[in-house]
């Protein structure tokens, strides 16, 4: 039986406003973020789920947390699907990366992202194995459910390179990081995941041209 599993990632959370990277360090959504998930709930509001799902970090719970109180259902966490362990990097703010790091973050983080590595932290390839894992149980233990499951930019973007064929070196070219707020839906039948649409985000248009009124 197929599963469908609709990918969110959080919406824009204080670190992505102040251009700093979070990985693991726990920063709450900013005003626009709490907003992008309430417009991201509403566009959601007529589509069948059966449950909820969401990394333990709180701005992706967050963004998560209406579509499921809407429905009454819990927001069930798993710290598998935490973002992106970045180690030194972790809270710095991105003028400080490219002063200290340089071409580690200019051309290896942007341009070779499904190669890299964090200066004392995870790698991408080894980020995508721990999403794929963490959502292949999840399916499995949902078997033909429809499930909303909060995640993060290059959770999404490292595990759409597995599950779609993209060799780790092709990945920065293949497909950039989600969108807040976005929606990437993929099914799960006979243990294979298949990619149905990435970072899906015209639900936020009417978001973007209040801002710029």
């Amino acid at each position: 039986m197929k599963t469908r599993l609709i990918l969110i990632r959080h919406g824009e959370s204080l670190g992505n406003s102040r251009r700093i990277i979070l990985g693991h360090t726990d920063w709450d959504l900013s005003p626009l973020g709490y907003r992008q998930a309430e417009i991201a709930a509403a566009a959601l509001a007529d589509r069948h789920v059966d449950a909820v799902y969401s990394s333990d970090l709180i701005r992706a719970y967050n963004t998560v947390l209406p579509m499921a109180s809407s429905r009454g259902l819990p927001v069930i966490t798993d710290s598998s699907l935490r973002e992106f362990y970045i180690g030194e990097w972790e809270g710095r703010e991105v003028h400080d990366l490219i002063d200290t790091y340089g071409d580690l973050y200019l051309v290896e983080w942007r341009q070779h992202f499904g190669t890299f590595k964090a200066p004392g932290g995870e790698s991408v390839v080894a980020l995508g194995e721990r999403i794929e894992s963490a959502l292949t149980g999840i399916a499995e233990k949902c078997e033909g459910k429809t499930l909303i499951v909060g995640l993060h930019a290059a959770a999404i973007r490292s595990f759409w390179g597995r599950i779609s064929g993209v060799r780790p070196e092709d990945l920065a070219n293949a497909y950039p990081f989600t969108t807040n707020a976005s929606f990437s839906e993929v099914d799960y039948e006979d243990g294979k995941f298949y990619p149905v649409v990435y970072s899906s985000d015209r639900h936020l248009e009417e978001l973007a041209t209040a801002f710029d009124a």
